[in-house]
């Protein structure tokens, strides 16, 4: 009795074992991107971008049409240099998480975060894809095609709700439902406003980049639903 219980427990270790480390397991995107050094051209990208960022958040108010393209590189530099676990710009994330990384492979966005510091420290994932619902306003769908720990799957309802809770923050309301085993959040734009003065006609990520444009009403004007042609030219 006492030897098949030692050998269960030996098993019982060697499995514990096992899963931890492939908890512990980082995904190859989040590792290069990672790994790249923190220099003077990560610096520059950085602040660059943060100053894009506040060019288009002034024009989406002020412009009739606007737009931009946001490469992988560029927000990786800008996570690596203002997300870290002692960065102030990582209180944005749910408590516990930081450093953020992200790559885009053909229309698949991954993004990573790092929990926790130290030895039990790990990398939450997930894979998505990202589109603008036909025939509505303002309306884009996420599709989760995978969520792991490390090289571990599971399916967190917990995650996809703090997600939710993220969005709602943001002026955006979110409803989940399931496409075969996937979940799929619809997020609703300017969700607060009963007349949306801006809108989105152009969401895309493709080929390490994402794209953004739209149009802004600075008089009174119908929306029209996604699908059209984008009246913004973007870099």
């Amino acid at each position: 009795m006492f030897l098949a219980l030692a050998m269960l427990a030996a098993f019982a270790a060697l499995a514990t074992s096992a899963l931890l480390f492939a908890a512990k397991r980082d995904p190859a995107f989040y590792t290069a991107a990672a790994s790249r050094p923190i220099d003077y051209d990560s610096h520059e990208k950085a602040a660059k971008l943060l100053t894009r960022v506040l060019d288009l958040q002034n024009d989406i108010r002020a412009k009739e049409t606007w737009g931009d393209t946001f490469t992988a590189e560029e927000l990786n530099c800008f996570f690596a240099e203002n997300m870290g676990a002692k960065d102030g710009l990582c209180e944005l994330l749910p408590k516990g998480f930081h450093s953020p990384r992200i790559a885009i492979d053909g229309d698949r966005l991954k993004i990573g975060l790092r929990y926790r510091e130290g030895f039990w420290s790990g990398v939450i994932w997930l894979e998505a894809k990202i589109w603008l619902v036909a025939d509505q306003v303002n309306v884009a769908a996420v599709e989760v095609c995978d969520l792991k720990a490390g090289a571990i799957p599971f399916g967190s309802q917990s995650i996809l709700d703090r997600i939710g809770d993220v969005a709602r923050e943001s002026s955006m309301s979110v409803t989940w439902y399931r496409n075969k085993s996937n979940p799929v959040g619809v997020f609703k734009f300017f969700a607060k406003q009963p007349r949306p003065t801006s809108q989105i006609l152009t969401l895309e990520v493709k080929d390490g980049k994402l794209a953004i444009a739209g149009r802004s009403f600075l008089e009174t004007a119908p929306a029209v639903p996604a699908g059209v042609n984008p009246v913004a030219q973007l870099p």
